[in-house]
Order: C-alpha cells, then structure tokens, then sequence
C-alpha cells in the first residue's frame, strides 16, 4: 500500500521532447501565439510574396537589396523572442528562394539600436524607413507588425491576431506588398 501511495505521488508532469512525442506542438496550451501559429502565418505570407508582383519586379532587377526589420509587437502577449525568430526564418527563406540579395540588417547596431528604441518605446516612425534603408544600403525593407484583439466572457476567452507583412522601396517609401494572416486561439 506505501508503494502504491509513493509511486502515484510520483506521477504527474514530465519533461518529454518534441521528436520523441507526436503530435506534441499540435495542441494549443493558451491564447498566446505559439511557434506552430507564426509558422503557419509565415507560410501564407510568403507564399503571397511568391506570387506577388513584387516578386516579378525583383526577378526583373539584378539582385536588389533588401533587409528584414523586427516584427513590431503590437499584441500584450509576450512574444518578441518569437518574433526575432520569425524575422530570422524571413530573412532565411528570401535568401533561399528570392532573387535578392539580403543584407543583414542585425550588424549595422548604432542604427538598429536606434530602430529598436523606438519600437520598445512606441514611438516608431514609419515614415522614417526609407531613410533608414537608404543608411543600410537597402533598395528594400521587410518588415512586419502584429496586433490582436481580445475578448472574453465568464467562460471563454478569445484572441485574435493580425500578422502584417509588408516590402517598402527605400527610394520612395510606396508600400510594394502587404499581406495579412488572421490568427485565433481561444480557451473555451
């Protein structure tokens, strides 16, 4: 009977894997975004790109520059780690299937530095991307914004996102591509 009570105290979470356990980052474990969610959104949006005229412009130009901004959080979620990382997976898959040239953007720190003050603090100007990407020696910027709305009830709780992709020729500021990807979780 003892072994019983100290075997079942026992039970309870565990650490597993991801690989070792399928199906693991099928599930939803709140209303956050979660990795498999901005994969998803990303998926749609480059696909869009893909096809987008934009892409024709590029292909007909000899290897353009374009850099990738961090995606502004415009959410109360937590989720700037993630974003970063999403930032990143842009830059990888323009690389990998655009007829561009990527520059980093992430080693130009003085700027970026000012870049990321003005997105933590809220005070962004848009307007100032051209001038930004014209000191990186971009034709082109990526960037991207993420807003939600949410809303509950005495029993559920819903929130949904907005994933905002957009390209900006740095010469003109003319917003070239913009896609949205609607996102909802809820805990009902």
């Amino acid at each position: 009977m003892v072994a019983l009570l100290v075997l079942g105290g026992c039970a309870g979470p565990k650490a597993v894997r991801g690989s070792d356990t399928p199906g693991l980052d099928n599930a939803a474990m709140s209303t956050s975004l979660d990795r498999k969610d901005l994969e998803q959104a990303l998926k749609i949006s480059m696909e869009a790109l893909r096809t987008s005229k934009l892409m024709a412009r590029w292909a007909s130009e000899n290897q353009p520059t374009v850099g990738v901004l961090p995606i502004r959080n415009e959410t109360s979620e937590h989720v700037d780690s993630a974003l970063n990382a999403l930032m990143t997976e842009i830059e990888s898959q323009l690389i990998n299937f655009a007829p561009v040239r990527v520059i980093s953007m992430q080693t130009q720190d003085q700027l970026m530095d000012e870049i990321r003050h003005q997105y933590e603090s809220g005070g962004f100007d848009e307007t100032q991307t051209a001038t930004w990407g014209k000191q990186l020696g971009v034709r082109y910027i990526v960037s991207g914004k993420v807003f939600s709305s949410d809303e509950r009830t005495e029993k559920a709780r819903r929130v949904q996102y907005y994933l905002f992709i957009r390209a900006v020729s740095v010469e003109t500021g003319e917003i070239l591509f913009q896609n949205q990807v609607p996102i909802t979780k809820a805990i009902i």
